[in-house]
């Protein structure tokens, strides 16, 4: 019997023999941990060389366990939110584990198919190797809850729905399995896709006659057009609200004709494909596009072009001249027709540059060979990771400018690690699983799911009180994600998300934005701030007023336009002094609005006075810091950007909260320093020093 190491997955040796436990580099680090998915057909010691299962797997009757085992939902959302059934439902499914021992005593026959296929799905083995003493399991899951999927809750509880979809299999110890339930009480969506990085299923060449949904489907090492054309034309066919509607100011661009390898104007009524990817410092040099020498992820894309039938090809590198002018801005402005115009998007998933490539499309990027072995007549195919967990730890997950690319357009062809995934407004495919039995129509997504800056008429209604809220939410969340993410050159603080920015103007925010905030619509932008982790960082040529001016993640405390009624358990929130927009030259912004001088004094918090008095008007608190003693005393200067007034009850005292901007004074002009909110004492709205303090308004500029 030739073992299989569950460490480095190579044969002829056990766990606790592997090799690689006393592989260090010259530093005395582990190496890298291979790509547990991978390493098998890598490395060739895997293949078919036998096709009788061993004594264990015998007495497992695996296609027994896919095709009848009662296997019940994990994921059953009720009306509450809350997931109780499933976790029912998943202590019922426990009663099907199959046992495979402890780690350090798992053996694995090589001669035995169903060993393979564990050996290619089984987990990462952990580093301490106390913990090889936990037991393993084979567990069975339903094909739509390890996709993070669910059905909807059904009438009669005795019934469930989902029982005519495929049973996947994945490996589990005890405790990892388990943990999950804690996560129940979060997103129950959420933790079904925990853990569950690999997978095998019944092929839908021999799929499961009662449970045909969702079976697995063979992928190449390289990829094949065909499917991605099945989705294609399925998405144009069948997905009303994925069509692409053309706009004529797209004729002012430039598109790469992958016939000719030109750069051509944009013809009207253009059917293109534009690709989104890292340039990781990787830019085509001059002539690459005529002799074939372009960074292999525009190569490829090329290809993939090509075999999907079309004649255009969209890449910022090539299209935008990247020569500072205003005719680069202008382009810049229009990444929202240029993504959302366009026929599909290729999503560079894998890869930290652009010489990375597509995996699957060249030699030159190859991918791994899918897990493959025969039981009965019956094939049982390996799963590869969901998308998900592939945009998880993606570099192309933190990049500022992919952020709008992403979100900007309708269809997306992800090239991933492992596979290809396939999202429109509508639906999402992968390679390794076939979408074309699903009676539920579990794969139909809510647009959200993918842009969560979409506008939903459910949602924001169509009166402009609620279109203002959601122009409100939007805005505030699409700020949080871009500046959470990293650019390379701090000059394209503005134009990585001028294109997102376009789109609100269009939908949402009719007056623009200055710098990147919505000043004319909603003066409260003003007060974001730099959550208490960030350390944040001044960028050169960019006004200290807006996010952009700043590295760190910005944040609102509050919603920008307040609403009245209750909120938060507060009552009849109004709210006045808002400062008013006057104008903008270049970086400087001038507003109106109440500028006052407080004295700061720390005992032991930040607490305001009016200066040389001992007159106290309340504590202060920058950002969302907990700790209330984080600004210096002194005397310094505030703008107020807007008061709220609330109520605890419905008859209890007005309070009041102001939202300022601390202010730093320089030779000509301000600029800015913190956010901060002064929590008013209660029963100073009567005060004559008080109202005294905020009822002149005059005009400030800040750089």
């Amino acid at each position: 019997m030739a073992i299989i190491c569950l460490k480095c997955r190579k044969v002829g040796h056990n766990i606790s023999d592997c090799p690689t436990l006393k592989e260090h580099d010259y530093a005395g680090n582990s190496k890298p941990e291979l790509d547990h998915i991978a390493v098998g057909s890598s490395t060739g010691e895997l293949s078919d060389s036998g096709s009788r299962l061993c004594e264990r797997c015998e007495g497992f009757h695996i296609i027994d366990w896919l095709t009848k085992g009662d296997v019940k939902d994990e994921v059953v959302i009720g009306e509450d939110g809350a997931n109780t059934r499933g976790w029912e439902n998943k202590n019922h499914n426990s009663s099907l584990w199959l046992n495979l021992g402890p780690l350090r005593s798992i053996s694995l026959d090589s001669s035995c198919p169903l060993c393979r296929m564990i050996s290619h799905i089984f987990p990462p083995v952990p580093e301490d190797e106390d913990d090889w003493k936990a037991e393993y399991y084979i567990r069975p899951i339903r094909s739509y809850n390890r996709l993070g999927e669910n059905l909807a809750l059904p009438e009669d509880p005795s019934k469930e729905s989902g029982d005519n979809y495929a049973i996947y299999a994945v490996v589990n110890s005890r405790e990892e399995a388990m943990a999950t339930i804690g996560r129940y009480f979060g997103d129950p969506k959420d933790q079904a896709l925990y853990g569950f990085e690999s997978a095998f299923a019944l092929s839908n060449k021999t799929p499961a006659a009662s449970r045909p949904g969702f079976s697995a489907r063979e992928r190449g090492v390289t990829w094949d057009p065909d499917v991605v054309k099945s989705w294609m034309s399925r998405c144009e066919q069948e997905h009303s609200r994925c069509r692409v509607e053309w706009s004529d100011e797209l004729l002012i661009c430039k598109m790469i004709d992958v016939s000719s390898r030109q750069i051509v104007d944009c013809p009207p009524q253009c059917r293109y494909i534009a690709l989104s990817y890292v340039w990781g410092g990787v830019s085509p040099k001059p002539g690459a596009l005529e002799n074939g020498g372009l960074p292999q992820t525009i190569e490829d894309a090329i290809t993939v072009t090509k075999a999907l039938g079309c004649q255009y090809l969209w890449v910022d590198a090539l299209c935008i001249d990247q020569t500072p002018s205003p005719e680069k801005i202008q382009q810049l402005s229009m990444m929202d027709l240029i993504y959302s115009c366009s026929w599909a998007t290729i999503v560079a998933l894998d890869g930290n540059d652009g010489a990375a490539g597509l995996r699957g499309v060249s030699g030159k990027n190859p991918r791994e060979a899918q897990a493959s072995e025969t039981i009965d007549g019956n094939q049982l195919l390996g799963l590869f990771p969901a998308l998900n967990q592939e945009l998880t730890g993606a570099i192309y997950c933190t990049r500022a400018w992919t952020l709008q690319e992403y979100l900007l357009c309708s269809r997306r062809i992800h090239f991933g690690k492992h596979q290809i995934h396939f999202v429109c407004s509508t639906g999402k495919y992968c390679e390794s699983i076939d979408e074309t039995l699903d009676p539920e129509g579990i794969l139909t997504i809510d647009t959200k799911q993918i842009n969560p800056l979409q506008p939903d008429d459910k949602e924001h209604g169509k009166d402009p009180r609620s279109q203002r809220e959601f122009a409100d939410s939007t805005f505030r969340r699409l700020v949080e994600m871009y500046t959470d993410r990293n650019m390379t050159n701090d000059s394209d603080s503005l134009n990585a998300v001028r294109g997102m920015l376009s789109s609100l103007q269009r939908s949402l925010l009719p007056q623009g934005f200055l710098w990147g905030l919505p000043i004319k619509d909603f003066p409260q932008s003003l007060r974001w701030y730099h959550p208490r982790a960030v350390k944040p960082r001044r960028r050169p040529d960019f006004p200290s007023w807006s996010y952009v001016g700043w590295e760190g993640t910005a944040l609102y405390t509050d919603r920008l336009d307040f609403a009245n009624g209750r909120s938060d358990g507060r009552f009849d929130e109004t709210a006045d002094l808002i400062l008013r927009y006057v104008g903008i030259e270049e970086e400087i912004l001038s507003v109106n609005g109440a500028l006052v001088k407080l004295e700061v004094r720390n005992e032991p918090f930040n607490n305001a006075y009016i200066p040389g008095t001992e007159f106290f008007l309340g504590m202060l608190q920058e950002g969302n810091f907990l700790h209330k003693n984080t600004l210096p005393q002194g005397v310094f200067d505030f703008l107020v950007v807007e008061r709220l007034s609330f109520r605890y009850a419905p008859d209890g005292n007005v309070r009041h909260v102001l939202y300022m901007i601390m202010l730093e004074e320089g030779e000509v002009f301000y600029s800015r320093r913190a956010m901060v909110r002064l929590f008013v004492e209660p029963g100073l709205g009567k005060e004559p020093e008080y109202s005294t303090l905020l009822e002149k308004r005059q005009v400030v500029h800040i750089v």
